[in-house]
C-alpha cells in the first residue's frame, strides 16, 4: 500500500515501460502538488484502483491483456466519478476538432509533450473540484471506438434496462434492446444517461443490419434526446402550473430504478468460484443468453470466442424431433482429445474445458452439488 500523503493521486497507464518512467521522472517537479502511480496494463490499473484512492486516470488505449477500452468500461461501472485523460494517436485535425468538443474527457495525442500532460493534469484536478469532468459517457466511448476501429460487443445497462451494441472495426453492425433491434435499439441505448458499460472483445454479430454510419447515429441520437428533453420540460411545467392552480392534471410517471439484482450477481459469483476451484476444470467461460461474455477464467482462455448459441440451437432442434426431454449438458470431444462441457444454469450459458482424464458427467454432477451447498 502507498503511504497516504494527503496529496491527490494521478494514475498513468501505458504498456511502454520506458515511456512511463520518463513521464514519472518528468512529473517529479510537481511532487508537492500530486503524486504519480503507474501501471503497465489495464489489469494492473484495476488492481490499483481497487486498492488505492485515485483522483485522475491517464490511460493509453492500445495495450495487451486488458486494453484501455476495457479499463474505461470498468471505470464507468466501478468508478463513474473518476476524471479521465486518454492518450492516443488519432493524428488528424478533424478528429482533434471532434474530441475537443467532448466534455467527458481530455485527450492527448502521441507523441506526447510533457507540458501538454502537465496542463491536462492540472486542468482535470482543478475541474474535479467543480464536478466538471467526470468519467466517460457512452457517446464518448463509442466515438473513441470508431476512431480506433475497435471490434467488440458492448453490454450497456441503465437501471432495469440492458442493451447490446455490436461493433466491427469501429462501425456499428447491429443493436439489441428488449424487443427493439437495429437502428431503433441503437437510438434507445444511446439516449441513456449514466450508462454502465461492459465489454466483450468479440463482435457476436456478423451480418450488418445497421447501414447508417456510427457518427451519424450519434448525432441523430443527440438530436432526439434534446427534443425529448424539451418535451419533458414542457410536461413538467404543465404539471407544476396545474398543481399551483389546484386543477386536476395528468400524471407523467418517471422512470423506475431496477430492483436490487444482488442475488443474481451473487449466484454468478458463486458459479465462477466453483469453476475456478474445481481441480477438473482447466478453462471456463460464462455467456449470457445473447452470447455476451460475462466471466472467464484468469489467464489464457481459449473459450472466450466460443458461441454457445450455435450448439444450443441444434440441441433444441434435436429435442423437438426426438423428444429427449429436458436438456442437462452436452459433452464435446475435440480432435486433440480434450473434453468440453456445455450447460445452462439459470440465465448463464457455460463452456468448460476439462483437464485430461476427467469425466464430463461426473464434473457436471459435482458442479451442481457445489452450487447447492
Amino acid at each position: 500500500m502507498t503511504e497516504d500523503t494527503g496529496l491527490e493521486t494521478v494514475l498513468i497507464v501505458d504498456d511502454e515501460k520506458t515511456f512511463l518512467l520518463s513521464l514519472k521522472d518528468g512529473l517529479k517537479i510537481h511532487e508537492e502538488k500530486f503524486r504519480v502511480l503507474t501501471a503497465e496494463s489495464g489489469k494492473e490499473a484495476v488492481s490499483l484502483l481497487r486498492a488505492l484512492p485515485v483522483d485522475l486516470l491517464v490511460t493509453d488505449l492500445k495495450m495487451p491483456e486488458m486494453d484501455g477500452f476495457e479499463l474505461l468500461a470498468w471505470t464507468t461501472r466501478e468508478r463513474p466519478e473518476l476524471p479521465v485523460i486518454v492518450m492516443t494517436a488519432f493524428g488528424t485535425a478533424d478528429i482533434e476538432a471532434q474530441l475537443a468538443e467532448i466534455e467527458a474527457l481530455q485527450y492527448l495525442e502521441k507523441p506526447l509533450a510533457l507540458a501538454d500532460l502537465e496542463n491536462a493534469i492540472f486542468t482535470s484536478l482543478k475541474a474535479k473540484a467543480r464536478s466538471y469532468i467526470r468519467g466517460i459517457a457512452l457517446a464518448t466511448f463509442l466515438q473513441l471506438m470508431h476512431m480506433e476501429k475497435k471490434t467488440c460487443t458492448l453490454k450497456v445497462g441503465q437501471g432495469q434496462r440492458t442493451g447490446y451494441l455490436y461493433l466491427k472495426r469501429g462501425e456499428l453492425l447491429d443493436a439489441e434492446c428488449g424487443d427493439l433491434h437495429g437502428e431503433d435499439a441503437a437510438y434507445e441505448i444511446m439516449a441513456w444517461d449514466d450508462a454502465e458499460i461492459e465489454m466483450d472483445s468479440v463482435c457476436r454479430r456478423q451480418e450488418r443490419v445497421i447501414q447508417v454510419g456510427l457518427e451519424h447515429l450519434l448525432i441523430d441520437a443527440f438530436r432526439r434526446k434534446d427534443e425529448n428533453s424539451r418535451d419533458d420540460a414542457e410536461k413538467s411545467a404543465t404539471i407544476e402550473a396545474a398543481a399551483l392552480s389546484g386543477e386536476d392534471s395528468e400524471v407523467f410517471p418517471g422512470a423506475v430504478d431496477a430492483a436490487d439484482n444482488s442475488p443474481e450477481a451473487a449466484a454468478r459469483l458463486k458459479l465462477v468460484e466453483v469453476l475456478t476451484r474445481h481441480p477438473g476444470v482447466q478453462e471456463f467461460a460464462l455467456f449470457d443468453p445473447t452470447g455476451f461474455l460475462e466471466n472467464r477464467n484468469e489467464g489464457k482462455c481459449s473459450l472466450e470466442d466460443f458461441d454457445p448459441a450455435l450448439f444450443l440451437m441444434q440441441v433444441e432442434r434435436i429435442d423437438d424431433v426426438l423428444s429427449f426431454g429436458s436438456f442437462s449438458h452436452m459433452s464435446i470431444t475435440t480432435a486433440s482429445r480434450f473434453h468440453c462441457l456445455l450447460f445452462r444454469i439459470q440465465q448463464h450459458r457455460v463452456v468448460v474445458r476439462l483437464a485430461r482424464g476427467q469425466r464430463p458427467s461426473e464434473v457436471m454432477k459435482q458442479v451442481k452439488q457445489y452450487l447447492r451447498g
